[in-house]
C-alpha cells in the first residue's frame, strides 16, 4: 500500500510539473523573435514580415451645454443644462505592415508602416441650435475622405525572463517605440454637399492626414504558461508632442500637448490544440483595456466643422464686425494677430475608456501564422470644447486681470454654459492578418 502511495505521489508531482512548465515559446502578448540562439533553439536569425488589415470605427453623441433649463435632461449630471446637437462617425480603414528582425537572443527591432487606405468623417444633425443663437457651423457635415501615413514607427522589444529557458521564470517583456509624423499635415476640410447652409465656408482642401504627432510608447508585459492557458497583463504609456508649432500651439497657449495616455492590459491566452514540434497551434485569446486620457490639445469629431466655420474666420482689423461672422462683430482673432489662423483644434476633458477584445491565431505551419481579431470600447463622457482663458500663472493678483490670455481660448465655445461634450461613444475594431517566419 505505501508502494503504491509512492508510486501515486511520484505521478502526481510529474503531472504537476508538466502542468506548470511552460512551453520553449511564449504566447502571442509576450512573445519576442530571437537570433543567434545555437544553443536553445538551434536558431541564427529571425525574421517576421506580417500584413495586417484594421478597420477602427467610432460613434458617439455630441451635446452642447445651455443657460436654459427649458432643455435641462432628466438626470444630466452637469451643472448647465444640455441638448443633443449632433451624432458623429468616424470609420478608417488601415493597412499595417510590420517588419520584426531578431537582433541576439531575446531582443528584436520592429518597424511599422500603417498606411490609411480611408480616413471618413461625417455630423449628422440631431436638433437645431437653440437659446437664439448663430449657429456655429453647418451640423450636417461632410469631411473629405483622406488617406496615406500618419507616422512611422520603429521599436525595440526585449524577453528579460522567458519561461522557456528557466522553467521557474515567468515571461516578462520590455519595448520601447518611437512613432514619427510623416506626411501631409492634417488641415480643418469639409466637402460641399448642396445643402442650404454652405458647409465650405472656408475649404481647406483635401485636409491632409497625418496629426503632426511625434509619439513615445513604451511598457511591460508579463505572462506564465499554466498548460494550455497562459494568463497575462501589461500597462503601457504613450506620450505625444507636437512636430511643428502651428499658430494655436504658440506662446500663450496653455496646453500645447496632445493628452498622454496610460493603459493596462489583462487577458487570458487558450492553447486548445499545439503541436510544438512541428510549431503548429491554434490560439485563443480573450481580454481587455482600460485607459485613461489626461486634458490635452488635440483633433476632435468636431475639428473639421470648427476648423473650416465662417464664424471663425480671421477678420479685416480695419473693418472687423463687416468681416467676421460673429454675431456680436466682436473679432475672435484679427489680421496680424498670432491666432489668426484658427485650426478647429480644442483642448479635451481627461476621460477614462475600457475596452474588451477576442482574438483567435492560428499557426497551421512553422513560417506561417493568421490571426482574426474583434474589439469593442467604451469612452467616459468628456469635454472636447474647454480651452481656459487665463493660465493661472497670468492672473495680476492686484487687478484680477489676465495679462497672457489664453490665444486658443474661444468664448463661443469654451466659455461655461457654451461647450460641447462628447457622450455615449463606442469603438470597435476589426483586425485580420498574416505573419510569414523566417
Amino acid at each position: 500500500m505505501k508502494y503504491l502511495t509512492g508510486i501515486s505521489a511520484k505521478l502526481l508531482a510529474a503531472a504537476l510539473t508538466l502542468l506548470l512548465v511552460g512551453p520553449v515559446a511564449a504566447g502571442e502578448y509576450t512573445d519576442v523573435i530571437d537570433a543567434a540562439d545555437m544553443r536553445m533553439n538551434n536558431n541564427p536569425f529571425d525574421l517576421n514580415i506580417r500584413i495586417g488589415y484594421l478597420r477602427e470605427q467610432e460613434t458617439g453623441l455630441i451635446t452642447r451645454e445651455s443657460k436654459n433649463s427649458a432643455v435641462l435632461q432628466p438626470n444630466a449630471k452637469s451643472y448647465y443644462a444640455k441638448y443633443d446637437l449632433a451624432s458623429y462617425n468616424i470609420v478608417r480603414n488601415i493597412l499595417d505592415l510590420e517588419l520584426d528582425i531578431g537582433l541576439f537572443r531575446d531582443v528584436s527591432f520592429r518597424f511599422g508602416v500603417p498606411v490609411i487606405l480611408s480616413d471618413d468623417r461625417t455630423l449628422s444633425r440631431k436638433k437645431d441650435w437653440i437659446d437664439g443663437s448663430t449657429p456655429l457651423f453647418e451640423t450636417s457635415f461632410h469631411a473629405p475622405q483622406r488617406s496615406g501615413l500618419d507616422y512611422l514607427s520603429a521599436a525595440l522589444w526585449w524577453g528579460i525572463l522567458e519561461q522557456g529557458r528557466v522553467p521557474e521564470h515567468p515571461y516578462l517583456t520590455v519595448f520601447v517605440e518611437g512613432r514619427f509624423a510623416v506626411g501631409k499635415r492634417l488641415v480643418a476640410a469639409c466637402t460641399d454637399d448642396g445643402a442650404v447652409h454652405n458647409d465650405c465656408e472656408n475649404d481647406g482642401g483635401d485636409g491632409g492626414i497625418s496629426r503632426n504627432i511625434n509619439e513615445l510608447r513604451t511598457g511591460l508585459r508579463f505572462s506564465r504558461r499554466f498548460g494550455p492557458v497562459e494568463p497575462y497583463s501589461g500597462i503601457e504609456a504613450l506620450i505625444g508632442w507636437y512636430k511643428e508649432e502651428t499658430r494655436d500651439l504658440t506662446a500663450n497657449v496653455l496646453n500645447k500637448m496632445p493628452p498622454l495616455v496610460g493603459t493596462f492590459d489583462f487577458g487570458l491566452e487558450i492553447v486548445p490544440w499545439e503541436v510544438r514540434a512541428e510549431h503548429r497551434k491554434f490560439v485563443i485569446d480573450v481580454g481587455g483595456s482600460a485607459s485613461y486620457f489626461s486634458e490635452g490639445r488635440t483633433y476632435t469629431p468636431l475639428f473639421d466643422a470648427l476648423g473650416t466655420s465662417r464664424h471663425f474666420r480671421p477678420c479685416d482689423a480695419a473693418n472687423p464686425a463687416a468681416s467676421c461672422g460673429n454675431a456680436d462683430g466682436l473679432p475672435d482673432a484679427v489680421q496680424g494677430d498670432a491666432a489668426e489662423q484658427w485650426t478647429g483644434m480644442t483642448d479635451v476633458e481627461d476621460y477614462a475608456s475600457i475596452s474588451g477584445r477576442l482574438v483567435l491565431t492560428i499557426q497551421p505551419a512553422k513560417y506561417v501564422k493568421f490571426a482574426a481579431g474583434f474589439n469593442m470600447g467604451y469612452q467616459s463622457a468628456h469635454l472636447i470644447t474647454k480651452t481656459d482663458y487665463c493660465p493661472a500663472n497670468s492672473v495680476d493678483l492686484l487687478s484680477g486681470i489676465c495679462t497672457k490670455p489664453n490665444l486658443g481660448h474661444r468664448p463661443e465655445i469654451d466659455n461655461p454654459g457654451t461647450r460641447f461634450r462628447s457622450e455615449k461613444t463606442l469603438v470597435w475594431s476589426l483586425l485580420l492578418n498574416a505573419t510569414a517566419q523566417f
